[in-house]
């Protein structure tokens, strides 16, 4: 999941960039331009496509992005309850863009599955923007301080991000209520587990269970082999319940998906 919101986040930081001190329909014009013609820059493991387009009369621009993810259910919650936190904090660092919508332009935004059905899609225009920053009054992440750390300043800003805007529910109940590297550099996910399914986690038989289902997911792989840009090579989900107490841990390794 961090790598699918990196790429994703990374791709609109990109395009909030390109907007040019121009009146608001050359604006919109150069943007859907710009990005259009670096389109081919944002393909990744993650992106197939992006594009954008322009509706001048409208002050509007649509954007569009192309993934190879799965659809389903679990995934599209998580992408709903993050994205609107990691647009938010962009566009707070970008005065550029803020500018636009400001002059009345809206932007739509679509992220689709494999299949072309959307994925999470969010419309911002002023009213909306100042809903998010509201939400996002958290202070800007200290870039010098992230790098000072020893860990890597991209995986720590987003780690950050993210972590201002916990927790994330999922559809079983079950929250991410922080997302963290270790001192042994691995990716860790802190869950908390509502109490009806503390009891029934906990031992080695619904551990194996618990891992099986978790090696099963079809982007493990992509995440994990991602990550080893970061030397990560081991991702660590840490189960507890709602008063801190341990109920069962699973650890992946490359080993796991060979």
């Amino acid at each position: 999941m961090i790598k699918k919101i990196t790429q994703i986040s990374c791709t609109i930081a990109i395009a909030l960039f390109l907007v040019s001190c121009k009146n608001t329909k050359q604006k919109i014009q150069e943007y859907v331009n710009t990005f259009n013609n670096s389109s081919a820059l944002f393909h990744n493991d993650i992106i197939s496509s992006a594009s954008a387009k322009a509706f001048l009369n409208e002050n509007k621009v649509e954007i569009r992005i192309d993934t190879n993810l799965e659809q389903d259910e679990s995934s599209k919650s998580i992408y709903n309850q993050m994205f609107p936190a990691l647009l938010g904090e962009m566009l707070k660092s970008d005065a550029a863009s803020m500018e636009l919508i400001r002059e009345g332009v809206t932007f739509e935004m679509f992220f689709l599955a494999n299949n072309s059905t959307i994925l999470a899609e969010l419309k911002v225009d002023e009213k909306e923007l100042n809903k998010i920053l509201s939400k996002n009054n958290t202070p800007a992440v200290d870039r010098k301080e992230l790098s000072s750390s020893g860990m890597n300043p991209e995986m720590q800003q987003m780690l950050a991000i993210m972590n201002q805007n916990m927790p994330i529910v999922n559809e079983d109940g079950t929250k991410i209520i922080k997302i963290e590297i270790s001192d042994k550099n691995e990716l860790v996910y802190k869950i908390e587990v509502p109490k009806k399914y503390s009891e029934l986690l906990k031992g080695e038989g619904a551990k194996v269970l618990m891992k099986e289902s978790i090696l099963r997911s079809s982007d493990l792989k992509t995440i994990l082999g991602s990550i080893q840009r970061y030397n990560i090579t081991t991702i660590k989900y840490l189960y507890q319940d709602a008063k801190g107490n341990m109920v069962n841990d699973i650890i992946l390794t490359e080993k796991d998906l060979k």
